[in-house]
């Protein structure tokens, strides 16, 4: 499940894969142009194909990251570093052509040493410049993605516990307390995105809690008051029908715990917080 942000990132990186292939009757007679540096040849078909590769490889890591649930998947890094290095690839094909550039004119000296040391020197300056470039633009993108799946998380609380309590009020018990189960599932790892902890895609509830007691996100009584609404959720899970009174108790452990679970101060906090109403209607 893919946030907006990502959506239009897959939309941008495929319309410059579209640029890329409409210039390419444009770009085809000057594809084997190129220059030499430190005895390799290089050439803007290898600046074009790296690009072009480079945004397909992102494209097919957000493609995958599709067939996953969770709004969080390290498919999603492996996009936004791919995406960052094509952004890359021609500032820094153009830096190693100056570097060239500098390194023939420095050939006319009468030191033997001088133009490989300068082609050597600024090469590597350009690689480090265009690393450090491509981090702090991956940086960038991952900030915006953290900022939209923590709106996406508490877009899907709020729709999961209005859910539950529509379930609750039809007599469905047993959905009821499902869908409270992952309401509670979006609230925490909305508190870890926003603390800036990773969370597994694959990482459960049961799982989630435990880091929340290590971490002091949640004390001993929210324990106690998750281990009611486990309960509840077993027995929902299973062939036994669930007693209204359980799921009753079960919801308001939920109303409890939500309440108890802080948000912690980063400014990604201020996005809306539901305010659930468990209390519940026969």
């Amino acid at each position: 499940m893919l946030t907006e942000f990502t959506k239009t990132k897959i939309s941008f990186m495929l319309a410059l894969l579209g640029m890329l292939f409409a210039l390419h009757p444009v770009l085809d007679p000057f594809l084997g142009a190129g220059y030499e540096y430190l005895g390799i040849h290089l050439r803007v078909y290898h600046a074009y194909t790296l690009t072009a590769g480079l945004l397909s490889l992102g494209v097919y890591f957000y493609g995958i990251a599709l067939l996953t649930e969770r709004p969080h998947s390290w498919l999603e890094r492996l996009g936004n570093s791919a995406y960052a290095l094509a952004i890359i690839v021609p500032p820094l094909f153009g830096g190693l052509y100056f570097s060239s550039l500098m390194a023939h004119a420095m050939d006319q000296s009468h030191l033997a040493w001088a133009a490989p040391t300068v082609a050597l020197v600024l090469g590597i300056g350009w690689l480090v410049l265009s690393q450090l470039a491509a981090l702090l633009f991956r940086r960038s993108l991952g900030e915006q993605d953290r900022q939209a799946k923590i709106e996406q998380l508490t877009k899907q609380e709020v729709s999961l516990l209005s859910r539950s309590q529509e379930l609750f009020a039809g007599s469905h018990y047993d959905l009821s307390v499902v869908e409270a189960f992952k309401a509670l599932d979006a609230r925490l790892r909305r508190v870890c995105l926003i603390r800036k902890m990773n969370v597994g895609d694959r990482e459960s509830l049961q799982a989630l809690v435990r880091r929340a007691l290590r971490k002091g996100i949640l004390e001993a009584p929210g324990a106690e008051l998750f281990a009611e609404l486990e309960r509840a959720w077993r027995v929902a899970m299973s062939s036994t029908p669930l007693p209204r009174e359980e799921a009753e108790r079960a919801l308001g452990a939920l109303n409890h715990l939500l309440a108890v679970i802080p948000l912690g101060t980063d400014k990604a906090s201020f996005v809306e917080s539901p305010k659930p109403d468990l209390r519940l209607r026969a």
